[in-house]
């Protein structure tokens, strides 16, 4: 019976020990989970000028408030992408608390007057509040464009290798068409279609001798060219 009686206590002690560290484990976690994972998230962002980090950080820092497993990855997201100097971004997690974001900044293709005010153009497509030492070079846009019809025509023009610093103005009309005013007089008027195929047409004009002197070149009647020097 003595024997027996002692096997019992061990179970007895076993349990106990079982349940102490059962118990300490769950304290242990709730533990290591508030105190380490605790602080407030801290946002480190590359690619801006200070002064745009330090704007970015300020609208990103009200997102979480807890730990970095509960950061809610869409409204980070969004709110980079919301940010209109922003053309595209990587994001990381550094553990415990640390948000590391690497932006690929849109670089300035044009100026424009919008609601009365002078904004420049981004290669995204978005307009960005404009900066006097930003604007010499850039051409202005005018009309009522969509962002969709802005990002196709640059789209095309950066495919073709026009340049945009040789371009001192660009039109957009209601039909869906574009002028370009190039900085040396060249008035080219565009049709609404085939935009890739005229521009490289444009060109191989602007080297042919015939049209050397031309200060309107019209393409909007399919397989005509009217030049008027």
């Amino acid at each position: 019976m003595i024997p027996q009686q002692k096997d019992k206590n061990n179970k007895s002690i076993f349990i106990y020990i079982l349940l102490f560290i059962l118990i300490n484990s769950i304290n242990n976690k709730n533990l290591y989970d508030k105190e380490l994972f605790s602080n407030k998230l801290i946002f480190e962002i590359n690619g801006l000028s200070y002064n745009d980090n330090q704007k970015l950080i300020r609208d990103l820092v009200n997102i979480n408030n807890d730990n970095i497993f509960n950061l809610d990855e869409k409204i980070l997201l969004e709110k980079i992408a919301e940010n209109n100097l922003v053309l595209s971004f990587l994001v990381k997690k550094n553990y415990p608390n640390k948000v590391e974001i690497t932006i690929n900044k849109a670089t300035y293709v044009g100026k424009i007057y919008k609601n009365d005010k002078l904004s420049l153009i981004g290669s995204n497509g978005k307009l960005i509040n404009h900066d006097l030492n930003e604007t010499t070079n850039l051409p202005f846009f005018y009309g009522d464009f969509k962002r969709e019809e802005f990002l196709e025509f640059l789209t095309v023009i950066n495919k073709v290798g026009l340049e945009t610093k040789d371009i001192s103005s660009l039109y957009f009309f209601p039909s869906g068409r574009w002028d370009i005013k190039f900085r040396d007089g060249l008035l080219l008027k565009l049709p609404n279609k085939d935009l890739m195929k005229n521009l490289s047409k444009l060109l191989l004009l602007k080297n042919d001798q015939n049209f050397k002197n031309s200060k309107i070149i019209d393409l909007r009647i399919k397989n005509r060219i009217i030049s008027n020097g």
